[in-house]
């Protein structure tokens, strides 16, 4: 396997659990040096072997720092764990959540939490990782996770897809602001992967059986699929990519 990340400093947020894991073991698996789990939880959602050993068993160092995507502050904390290791070169903003309580109906104090994790969390992770990567001169980059969802929508799915609609515009705009100091920054837009996020709701998990049985390639993704990508992404391997938001959907899009 090409070491993508050979001796590289990585970030998750939203890394215990889901695709968030499957990027940090992707990230190992590809030689990065460090890779630093930013979560408000250490355990898997999903249970199972935690990430951190997980981890550990690959040869990688691996930190867990506690923390909340939506406080700028503790997103510059976790940022600082990277600098006695030289600082991050890739920062995955990952963390995410969907609720069971989407739809047309949704209240405002749910709209609002949504909206809050999903996109707060990116702004604040992306603003974090590229104060440190310009004050030290880095041309890193940072990977958002995005959705599916960003591109094709559903009334089960109003305020969900609508964050993540907003995190490929941002995911835009930051590569704009942000490229003139050799930072990249793009998205993953995974369609139906086997987490434990789909399956938050009876009704959607519903949907997403139904459209399993339509997507080209008739089955779900796996985290480090997804993961994958963001490896590709926040390597060397896509240097002149930059504001992209990059589908990982087993051709889902295809046929919607």
């Amino acid at each position: 396997m090409d070491r993508m990340l050979e001796g590289k400093v990585v970030i998750v947020t939203g890394g215990a659990s889901g695709i968030g894991a499957g990027i940090a073991l992707a990230a190992a698996r590809h030689g990065a040096a460090i890779v630093i789990i930013g979560d408000i939880t250490d355990q898997p959602r999903e249970g199972g072997t935690p990430v951190l050993q997980r981890l550990n068993s690959l040869g990688t160092k691996a930190i867990f720092h506690r923390c909340d995507v939506t406080s700028r502050s503790e997103m510059d904390a976790l940022v600082d764990v990277a600098t006695p290791f030289g600082g991050v070169d890739l920062m995955a903003c990952n963390a995410g959540i969907a609720l069971a309580t989407d739809g047309p109906q949704i209240s405002a104090d749910d709209f609002h939490k949504l909206l809050t994790v999903n996109l707060d969390g990116v702004l604040f992770g992306a603003q974090a990782a590229a104060e440190q990567m310009i004050k030290l001169g880095k041309r890193g980059s940072i990977v958002a996770t995005s959705s599916m969802g960003s591109i094709r929508t559903g009334q089960l799915t109003t305020a969900y897809s609508t964050s993540k609609a907003g995190v490929n515009m941002m995911v835009a705009a930051l590569a704009d602001a942000f490229g003139p100091s050799g930072i990249r920054v793009n998205a993953v837009c995974p369609g139906l992967i086997n987490t434990a996020l789909p399956l938050s709701s009876p009704e959607v998990a519903k949907m997403f059986d139904g459209l399993r049985e339509r997507m080209p390639l008739r089955r779900l993704g796996e985290p480090e699929e997804v993961g994958n990508a963001v490896v590709w992404l926040g390597s060397d391997l896509a240097s002149f990519i930059t504001g992209v938001s990059l589908l990982v959907d087993g051709g889902q899009t295809v046929v919607l």
